[in-house]
């Protein structure tokens, strides 16, 4: 099925309620199949790590879960901790590592050291000695939080730009709709089913992009890391790593990665109602800073907070979402009340 023929579907999903259920089922199935047929496939590999680590001197130290996926903490023949990957790997993760390694004395950040890769697995630099995620200052001081994620946001567009100098990841304004169009629909039934908002309120949010879209095309949407964000984070002697390098199509091209920062700061803050000030404020100090749209950053992060708490924590049962009060503001981004 091709994008066009899929994104009118996703269209028309949003002109009766009957058809939105059955269209937003129909994705949240699939995406239960893709897991399952990922982990299957995970399973049922011919990779063997036993091999893979006596071919390249390596010894295991740990295994440990990141994002769902089984990581590898390993030791060379030189005593130097790397990290091993077999799995969850962006196919152009090895590219961007190199590139923007290579330009490290332009950023604000810092990346994991490229070592070596082959099919199925990628092996880099263990830059987590001595340093502690970004997600564990959230609540001790939340402005620094969001001052780290906003510059890295913007210097990381300076590594897409080159990744983008000779070749292109895909047809960003279909790729760009899709992916819109469907997340609203996935993410958003849980919310009118539990009568969090109306189906009419999903349509005007349809409503709403498909007219900014009219309107910028291509240029509405960006290609961004998609998740520079507290658990991608590592400081380390100050200074700011950036883990699990990626280029997706995302609606909000100069604006995304830090909003995607800023909602799941919400999600995982114990310290929310403090917070929800430092966001509206960031928001808007951001676009005024930038140029930006206000109104559409605001559009843009009512649709992130509805993949927040409709799908993590509604759908995937998150706990750190279970709080009545947390669930009540992001009620008011996602309404715009602010």
């Amino acid at each position: 099925m091709t994008n066009k023929i899929l994104f009118i579907i996703l269209k028309m999903a949003l002109n009766g309620k009957f058809l939105f259920f059955i269209i937003s089922n129909l994705l949240k199935y699939g995406a239960i199949i893709m897991r399952k047929q990922s982990k299957k496939q995970l399973k049922n590999s011919k990779f063997n790590l036993g091999e893979l680590l006596k071919s390249q001197n390596l010894k295991l130290l740990e295994t440990f879960v990141f994002n769902g996926k089984e990581v590898y903490k390993v030791r060379n023949k030189n005593g130097k901790s790397l990290i091993l990957k077999t799995s969850g790997i962006e196919v152009h993760q090895e590219e961007l590592l190199k590139i923007a390694k290579s330009m490290e004395n332009e950023l604000c950040f810092s990346v994991p050291e490229f070592v070596a890769s082959g099919e199925g697995w990628i092996l880099m630099e263990d830059v987590g000695i001595n340093g502690a995620y970004l997600l564990d200052i959230y609540d001790k001081d939340p402005k620094i939080a969001v001052d780290v994620t906003a510059k890295i946001s913007e210097d990381y567009k300076k590594v897409v730009n080159k990744f983008l100098e000779n070749r292109s990841p895909g047809n960003l304004l279909e790729d760009g709709k899709k992916w819109l169009f469907s997340r609203l629909l996935l993410w958003s039934s849980s919310l009118v089913e539990a009568e969090m908002i109306s189906f009419e309120d999903v349509k005007k949010f349809g409503e709403r992009f498909e007219s900014i879209v009219d309107k910028k095309g291509e240029s509405f949407f960006g290609w961004v890391h998609g998740n520079i964000m507290g658990d991608h984070i590592i400081i380390r002697d100050s200074r700011p790593y950036l883990l699990d390098l990626s280029i997706v199509p995302r609606a909000g091209r100069e604006y995304y990665d830090f909003l995607r920062a800023l909602d799941f700061m919400f999600l995982k803050s114990e310290r929310f109602e403090k917070l929800f000030p430092v966001i509206v404020k960031s928001i808007k100090e951001f676009s005024k800073n930038n140029d930006l749209d206000f109104e559409e950053m605001k559009l843009v992060f009512a649709f992130r907070n509805i993949g927040i708490l409709g799908w993590d924590v509604l759908y995937s049962g998150d706990p750190m979402g279970d709080n009545k009060r947390k669930q009540r503001l992001m009620l008011k981004f996602i309404k715009q009340e602010y």
